[in-house]
């Protein structure tokens, strides 16, 4: 069973997003730098084919960049406040934050929670403001860390 620790949840938060923005970035870079040498020399077309192929890609990664950050912009909310939660559960139990461990890096109902070597079902509200933790009991006792094996 994969657990993750809430500085995992911090750090991977965006990371996939600065990855692909960083990409489409440096491939408009590249279709303006073809584009002005295409304008300096017209004869070279070349350049022009290069240039649209290029552009052509980049929208369609621009594309699929906007699409998978609608689609995620929920799980980025939601990681956000996992992170309150755990702090709560921190507070709760009188105990470090790195020492709670979740197994989702997003807040549902049914996730489990672990520390002090015992692990916890949660049961959110309806409005997710507040939650029960019951005591519960896993059948795989193979626990990887931020999802390592």
């Amino acid at each position: 069973m994969n657990f993750y620790t809430m500085d995992y949840i911090i750090e991977h938060q965006s990371t996939d997003m600065i990855i692909r923005s960083t990409f489409i970035i440096l491939l408009l870079a590249i279709v303006i730098i073809t584009g002005f040498r295409f304008m300096k020399d017209r004869m070279k077309t070349r350049l022009r084919d290069i240039s649209i192929g290029i552009a052509v890609f980049t929208f369609i990664l621009l594309g699929i960049h906007v699409e998978n950050y609608t689609k995620n912009h929920k799980d980025f909310s939601q990681s956000h406040v996992l992170v309150k939660f755990i702090e709560s559960v921190a507070t709760a139990a009188h105990v470090s934050p790195e020492e709670i461990l979740v197994n989702s890096t997003t807040l549902k109902d049914g996730i489990i929670v672990r520390y002090n070597e015992e692990d916890y079902t949660v049961h959110l509200n309806d409005d997710n403001n507040s939650y029960t933790l019951q005591r519960t009991h896993v059948i795989d006792h193979n626990v990887y860390i931020n999802g390592e094996r």
